[in-house]
């Protein structure tokens, strides 16, 4: 979830939209293989933290309901000097 939050709101590509984070920049951020990383994103998905959007390999995941509030905490969390994984534990 943090790396998703993180790439939604401050990854490489910036002609997305806000709250959008792309596959490949997770994928790459995330250090997992495919196939696990799809496994969390389904997780997450299913506990409507996200949303996929478009056709694979295209696929956008939008942080939806209580994971909007991410981009406050990923806020703060920079101001700190916290990593968002410490306060998430």
């Amino acid at each position: 979830m943090c790396v998703i939050a993180r790439q939604a709101y401050h990854g490489t590509l910036r002609s997305k939209r806000p709250e959008i984070a792309t596959m490949p920049e997770v994928h790459e951020a995330c250090g997992l293989d495919v196939d696990a990383m799809y496994s969390v994103i389904e997780v997450l998905r299913e506990a409507r933290l996200i949303k996929l959007e478009g056709e694979y390999p295209y696929e956008e995941i939008r942080l939806t309901g209580d994971a909007l509030v991410m981009e406050s905490l990923l806020k703060q969390c920079e101001a700190g000097g916290i990593a968002l994984e410490d306060l998430l534990k």
